[in-house]
């Protein structure tokens, strides 16, 4: 019996969601297939649903690149402090991350301050274009 309890619990946490997500994501082709059929026996033609591509926004490239940067940047900082400073050794987690906090922080500002240079109607254009 306790060799059973590995096991179901191992079958809950990887089969309940992807049971879970086929069983929505069934549910939700079946519903638009009955919408669909529907407006076609009332006469209706439905439209189809283009799967167009979309601009990417760059505002959200930008944020992402700055904020991955500064976390490498905070990362090999943690590192480093921990390795060579005094104040380092013994805590290395709390070293590395304080470090990493605080340059997402700063990135997260250097983003600010990027975006806030920018003309707002290119910010617009762009947050519309997403």
């Amino acid at each position: 019996m306790e060799d059973l309890i590995p096991i179901i619990a191992i079958l809950c946490t990887i089969g309940l969601p992807i049971t879970a997500g086929l069983v929505i994501g069934l549910t939700s082709v079946k519903n638009d297939h009955k919408e669909r059929m529907g407006l076609i026996s009332q006469g209706i033609i439905p439209p189809n649903k283009s799967k167009s591509k979309s601009t990417p926004n760059r505002f959200v490239s930008l944020r992402n690149g700055i904020v991955l940067v500064a976390l490498g940047i905070g990362i090999m900082v943690g590192f480093l402090c921990s390795e060579y400073l005094e104040i380092g050794q013994g805590n290395e987690f709390w070293m590395t991350g304080a470090s990493v906090v605080f340059f997402l922080g700063v990135g997260y500002l250097v983003y600010f301050s990027v975006t806030k240079r920018m003309p707002l109607a290119q910010q617009k254009e762009d947050t519309e274009q997403e």
